[in-house]
């Protein structure tokens, strides 16, 4: 094994990859940089890392040099010490720096642990990232106690014209490593260097904001910046937590891991989780970095249970409460009820809401938001017991091809857009269809924008090799073919092939094009909508899931529950029809963001949720539930990876878990199996079930309707995201705007708006 020898110290390294600097941190040795990041391929920008090797001439950059065997390096001479002070000095020229070499720093730390209100940022008491500041650390490495240069400080204005987060450039050090991050891991190319000299400083490309640059508001930028130049703009003066615990996001199918900082035993911020955490490694979407805190601590959070009483709604104990659900649903015969669930639930609880429904309530009219998508991928995978196909993320670099169907991932789920893109930059064809915006158009080496409904005919003519497909180009067609038709593929597969009238082929079509070996990547856009369908959550599934066809799982669940309608009930559609007609007497819902319309006339509606909605007014009963960062469980995402959620904070007012609220009724309606005291004992119990899953079994569903086109607008249980955060709608107001290619856009608006938004920095930056 190849050795290295730094400060005298011998060490052994495997890896002809492996730079200077690598081997010195694998072996504890600190060596100062600040444009080094462990996402990021080497720079060798701050020159903070150049070391002394035996033999070679002047001072090399660690963080570029690559270790090789019997290399004799030196890291702190007093010659390379004094360079290093030099050059981090000339940083610190144009850097406030009152907080590094200030000589109250120790007891201004003990006794003002909050960093104080500011404009700008002119020390540590004005800054937040008064604890996390890797230039500060280097400067206490280094020695630092006084400059040799005078400042120059930059006086350039805080912008906050954009949403989620200020940028103070005044704290800039030029290290790239925001412009590297957008770039190179994430693929956006937001944001870059403009001017020269003392003028430098980091900027959109025409000076424009930053949703018109193309930023998807991901805060990889925030994550790596070394300075606290930007900073969320919610949480930037809340201080230091008093604790930092992870959970699993649910507001879309990817189930990223997030990092949360409590106080007071409420979320203050998020950030993304461990770097190891799978299975976004420290990546995030804007929803999951910015947004959380503001939804699970909105003020008409849901406190307390009602009854109504007339034409008003009265609080209530949650005995009250649940004894009239419990009264509701046994006067009321089984298929005159209806049962919605919810994809932001936890898995124990779409559990126990299908038991509840089947074994006690007798009906099996049950189904979630959403569910069509879901349930289409594992009727068309049951067919041939395809469902080894769904793979994780990174078999993703073992493919030699990505096609993307039904809609642009970059838009809905940016922590698989972010590991495409690393794919597409190892030179992986991509293969965009239908949907894309701008940054899926420039990753894609063919992009073709069909109509939905004229999938179906193209598809089925590529899985057949066909080598003239319609409405397309010829040579298009011929390159698509040519990079299909050898090797394995990838399939990323969006909800959006429901407005065409043959999903279920489009998918079997898929299937072929991807290969024997091919792997499927459906992207759920909901939330737990795979914990959901293998609770059973479909009136044609039991829980595994299996259809409820399958004579094993239907006697396997029966002698587990005792009995209960297994058979086939109705869905959200049929329910609505159902209810339009006179013909439903009780509707049970778990999900505000369900439509109303339709449901207007049910006599005796149950709402249930964290957050208020149109239900609200329509509501016989109102069950205040916890959010997900308040409950423990767990969540399925679109890999088919069981992910933890973790009770972190405390619910508001007398809240309850969803899967407590459902047991509680159960053992108020005298039903068996339903004493759970912790969310493990439900998943031990759905685990015995799942000996059936991938049972083929074909469900009665033969088509399915095509969908309304419908916009990105996320929602949670009755919460439309949007609407509660004016960053979130301000940044999606504008997407429809900004992804317009640019052949479509007028060149003389874009040079005028360019000229204008010059015009006002100028104006700004005047004393």
């Amino acid at each position: 094994m190849p050795t290295i020898r730094i400060d005298g110290k011998k060490i052994e390294f495997d890896s002809r990859d492996e730079t200077i600097l690598d081997v010195a941190r694998a072996a504890g040795i600190y060596i100062p940089t600040l444009c080094d990041h462990d996402e990021l391929e080497s720079y060798g920008g701050c020159r903070l890392c150049i070391v002394q090797v035996e033999g070679m001439r002047g001072f090399p950059p660690a963080c570029t040099t690559a270790a090789k065997d019997g290399m004799e390096v030196k890291t702190s001479t007093d010659e390379l010490m004094k360079l290093k002070r030099n050059i981090l000095q000339l940083l610190l020229m144009e850097h406030p720096s009152a907080c590094i070499i200030c000589e109250e720093t120790e007891r201004c730390t003990e006794y003002r642990p909050q960093p104080y209100k500011s404009g700008s940022i002119t020390g540590c008491t004005t800054c937040p990232n008064r604890y996390i500041c890797d230039l500060r650390s280097v400067v206490e490495n280094l020695g630092i106690k006084e400059l040799d240069y005078e400042p120059q400080y930059k006086e350039v204005p805080v912008e906050r014209d954009d949403p989620f987060f200020d940028r103070d450039y005044n704290l800039c050090i030029l290290c790239a490593r925001c412009i590297r991050v957008c770039d190179d891991v994430r693929g956006t190319s937001a944001i870059t260097f403009v001017n020269r000299g003392h003028e430098t400083r980091v900027d959109t490309a025409f000076g424009g904001s930053h949703v018109d640059s193309g930023c998807w508001f991901c805060g990889a930028c925030i994550d790596v910046c070394p300075t606290g130049s930007l900073f969320p703009r919610l949480t930037k003066w809340t201080g230091a937590p008093d604790s930092v615990e992870e959970t699993t996001c649910i507001l879309c199918g990817m189930g990223c891991q997030v990092e949360f900082d409590l106080k007071w035993e409420r979320i203050m911020s998020s950030k993304p989780g461990n770097p190891k955490s799978l299975p976004n490694n420290h990546h995030m979407c804007v929803l999951g970095r910015f947004c959380i805190p503001s939804l699970v601590n909105a003020p008409d959070r849901m406190k307390l249970p009602y009854v109504r009483k007339g034409d008003d709604h009265i609080p209530v104990s949650w005995d009250d409460a649940i004894g009239e659900v419990a009264r509701v649903l046994s006067e009321t015969k089984p298929e005159r009820v209806g049962i919605i669930g919810s994809p932001n639930m936890s898995t124990e609880s779409a559990y126990v809401l299908t038991k509840l429904a089947r074994s006690v309530v007798q009906t099996s009219n049950i189904d979630f938001r959403g569910s069509d998508f879901p349930a289409l991928i594992h009727k068309e995978l049951a067919v041939d017991e395809d469902f080894e196909r769904i793979k994780t993320l990174d078999h993703l670099k073992h493919v030699d091809w990505i096609i993307a169907v039904g809609g642009d991932f970059v838009k809905t789920h940016q922590v698989v857009a972010k590991i495409v893109y690393g794919q597409v930059r190892t030179g992986k064809p991509l293969i965009a269809l239908t949907e894309a915006g701008q940054n899926l158009q420039r990753w894609a080496s063919e992009f073709v924008p069909l109509e939905p409904k004229k999938l179906e005919k193209v598809l089925s003519k590529l899985a057949d090799r066909e080598s003239k497909l319609p409405d397309m180009e010829a040579d298009q067609a011929q390159r698509i073919v040519e990079a299909t038709q050898s090797g394995k593929g990838a399939v990323l597969l969006g909800p959006r092939i429901f407005e065409s009238s043959e999903p279920g082929k489009i998918l079997r079509a898929l299937v072929r094009i991807a290969g024997e070996d091919g792997i499927l990547i459906p992207l759920y856009p909901l939330g737990n909508e795979a914990g959901a369908i293998k609770a059973g959550l479909r009136p044609e599934l039991l829980p595994g899931p299996s259809s409820v066809t399958v004579k094993e799982t239907r006697s396997l669940v029966e002698k587990a529950w005792g009995g209960g309608n297994l058979d086939d009930g109705l869905d959200i559609v049929e329910m609505r029809q159902k209810a339009k007609k006179g013909e439903l007497d009780v509707l049970y819902i778990t999900d505000g963001s369900v439509s109303l319309n339709g449901f207007e006339n049910v006599p005796t509606i149950i709402y249930q949720s964290p957050y208020p909605s149109e239900w609200i007014n329509k509501a016989a009963v109102i069950l205040p539930s916890n959010a997900f960062v308040e409950e423990n469980g767990t969540f399925v995402n679109l890999e088919l990876r069981e992910l933890n959620l973790n009770a972190l904070a405390k619910a508001p007012g007398v809240a309850r878990e969803d899967w407590r609220i459902f047991s509680e009724i159960g053992n108020k309606l005298r039903a068996n199996g339903f004493g759970y005291s912790q969310a493990s004992e439900i998943i031990d119990e759905l685990s015995r079930f799942t000996r059936s899953i991938e049972v083929g079994g074909q469900a009665r569903r033969s088509s399915w309707k095509p969908a309304s086109k419908e916009d990105w607008s996320p929602k949670y249980r009755g919460a439309t995201i949007e609407d509660r955060i004016e960053d979130l709608a301000s940044f999606i107001k504008k997407l429809p705007e900004r992804e317009t290619p640019p052949s479509e856009l007028s060149l003389k608006e874009l040079v005028k708006h360019v000229e204008k938004e010059r015009k006002r920095k100028s104006e700004e930056a005047v004393p």
